[in-house]
């Protein structure tokens, strides 16, 4: 932008303040919002968990899933991708310390399902309580012009969440969220 071209828009005043006072309106390093470093904040993220608490939460999420579907659908609240996807989170977390951390590109492979897919499903899991993360970025040590740090894969955890532990096998109902009046 020229100078006359500021001052025809009426932001050269703004532009010249913003330059003047070091102000830009960029980060100098892109990151997507709420993103961590890497290994800075996973510790407190992470938890230990046992066999059987994780089972219990696939139990939970299946019992879940049946419960919301409604007469005539197919899926219920999570879907079919979003299990698949929970299991194999199972499979993959570490029980002594509660790391979990596969990137996108290896569930697309390991589930053979697009991304697409396999980001909804996650947010499905997310929403429903079943799945946390954290985005987490890394620095690049490049001499060259351009951005220092590069994203990486989520920290993901495991939970099981209150309205799916209450569904029982005998009942299968999915208890409503209370409201605040």
């Amino acid at each position: 932008m020229t100078i006359q071209t500021a001052a025809v828009s009426g932001r050269y005043f703004q532009t010249a303040g913003a330059i003047l006072t070091g102000l830009n309106r960029r980060a100098p390093n892109p990151v997507r919002r709420q993103s961590h470093l890497t290994g800075s904040c996973e510790q407190s993220f992470w938890s230990k968990c046992s066999r059987a608490e994780v089972q219990q939460i696939l139990l939970a999420a299946r019992r879940y899933e049946v419960a919301g579907r409604q007469r005539g659908q197919r899926n219920g609240p999570l879907g079919g991708i979003a299990l698949e996807v929970l299991v194999l989170m199972a499979n993959l977390v570490r029980y002594k310390s509660g790391r979990l951390e596969p990137s996108l590109a290896y569930l697309m492979t390991t589930l053979k399902r697009s991304k697409d897919a396999i980001v909804r499903a996650l947010a499905a899991l997310r929403t429903h309580g079943f799945l946390d993360w954290l985005r987490r970025f890394t620095p690049v040590e490049s001499d060259g012009a351009g951005p220092q740090i590069r994203q990486t894969s989520n920290a993901y955890r495991l939970s099981l969440p209150a309205r799916a532990a209450l569904c029982s096998p005998a009942g299968l109902t999915v208890p409503q969220c209370p409201t605040t009046s």
